[in-house]
């Protein structure tokens, strides 16, 4: 894995209804919403080390900044990181954490 520069965020999901909330499905190669984060600009590269529900270790992923919702807007605040195709794992680790949860009963935290 190539090493940028950048910040490092640790980011820990406690459950399967918070990361299908987060998971953003509609962005090329996967994105994670990352919700409170106030100060992300578009196409900022950001490393996140990610926990996914029921997991004991984190997953490194190379995220870039492709959505961006501000602290004054109607929808919650944070950021959306894109996956890099290097990420694959990642994104195939995320996609077996939502293959069995049924229809989604609550809104994206991104919208």
């Amino acid at each position: 894995m190539q090493v940028t520069k950048g910040r490092v965020l640790p980011i820990v999901i406690d459950d399967f209804v918070t990361l299908r909330a987060m998971w953003m499905p509609f962005i090329l190669s996967g994105a994670i919403f990352v919700p409170d984060v106030e100060d992300g600009c578009l196409g900022e590269r950001i490393f996140l080390l990610l926990l996914l529900p029921g997991a004991n270790e984190r997953i490194p992923v190379s995220g870039q900044v492709v959505w961006v919702n501000p602290a004054a807007g109607a929808a919650r605040n944070g950021i959306g990181l894109r996956l890099q195709e290097a990420d694959a794992a990642a994104k195939s680790a995320i996609e077996n954490c939502l293959a069995n949860l049924p229809a989604a009963d609550g809104p994206e935290l991104f919208i």
